[in-house]
């Protein structure tokens, strides 16, 4: 009699435990989601967007700001790259293109001809300030103006591994001042020894999290994140939500009991020294999040983050993917 007391007193604590912490997931939950009355609104004249549009048959690096925003490691591509992301405010900014070997090459080098084969066939960078437009099938108004928005690509006067150009581009137009990782530590000054050490448990952090199925407290991590590209994007509190779920939902589908160990990786140090990422450092799945998950119904996915420190801290904030 008294073991099947202690069973079912062990019963009763464990629903009691468990109804606790579902409450504990969505108070913070509520928490989270209250954020979205916090986004600013501006008028859709006032909604402008600037985007980097490249034409590239090799593979490419883009950075802005010091900072890798998008990469391709194939050939032949015509993509455009929503910027607002990683522009805190109006202002003189810098774009940074890399190009390499085509994926072919026998000697591992760019050649002249790879970037630029004549007057109409060479390699293009647009710098375009559009104004978003949800009622138009484009989603923007207007057209764009490729004329006055190329930047200048020239080929390498000789075989090269890389061939890098970096230009200035003006910013105006912004209603936004972001505060993301302008007040951060400058990782670079820090042991880098002693600085891997901390991004590797900050990361692996992250991992268990996912892999258990804490979705929420992740999501509560991500949270500076989600809010301030919310707001460099235009998010209506509606679609604040929306995605809000959507990434709940994602994340429970692909990550839980499927995030690998993080075994292979690099620190990466970006806007000269002030953001970090951990990332697979060579191969096909360079320059990918170590967040990876592997999953038999949805295959293998990356779930990139960046953080930084703010000064005085000793605690990491994801602050862009």
């Amino acid at each position: 009699m008294v073991k099947y007391l202690f069973l079912l007193l062990g019963i009763v604590l464990s629903v009691q435990a468990c109804a606790q912490n579902n409450k504990s997931v969505k108070e913070l939950e509520k928490r989270l989601l209250a954020v979205k009355d916090s986004l600013p609104t501006y008028p859709v004249e006032k909604q402008i967007t600037y985007i980097a549009h490249l034409n590239s048959k090799t593979p490419y690096e883009l950075y802005l700001d010091d900072i890798l925003i998008d990469w391709e490691r194939e050939d032949n591509f015509s993509k455009s790259v929503e910027l607002n992301p990683y522009l805190l405010g109006n202002g003189t900014h810098k774009l940074k293109i890399r190009f390499f070997p085509p994926e072919n090459s026998e000697d591992g080098l760019i050649k002249p001809k790879d970037i630029v084969y004549d007057q109409d066939v060479k390699w293009n960078l647009y710098f375009i300030k559009l104004q978003k437009d949800p009622n138009d099938p484009l989603g923007y108004a207007g057209s764009i103006d490729y004329r006055n928005s190329e930047l200048p690509i020239v080929a390498p006067p000789t075989e090269v591994p890389v061939w890098e150009q970096e230009f200035e581009v003006e910013v105006k137009d912004l209603p936004y001042q972001l505060k993301g990782w302008s007040e951060g530590e400058d990782l670079s000054k820090l042991d880098p020894k002693e600085l891997e050490k901390e991004v590797v448990a900050y990361y692996n952090q992250l991992r268990n999290l996912l892999n258990k199925g804490e979705i929420t407290k992740y999501m509560q991590l991500n949270k500076t994140k989600h809010y301030e590209v919310s707001v460099s994007i235009y998010d209506t509190p509606q679609q604040y939500e929306k995605d809000y779920y959507d990434n709940v939902d994602l994340l429970s589908q692909e990550c839980i009991g499927n995030m690998l160990p993080i075994t292979n990786y690099t620190v990466k140090l970006y806007a000269k020294g002030k953001i970090a990422a951990l990332e697979i450092p060579e191969g096909k799945y360079r320059h990918w999040s170590v967040l990876f998950s592997d999953s038999k119904k949805y295959g293998q996915s990356e779930w990139g983050i960046k953080v930084y420190r703010p000064q005085g801290s000793k605690e990491f904030v994801i602050i862009r993917k």
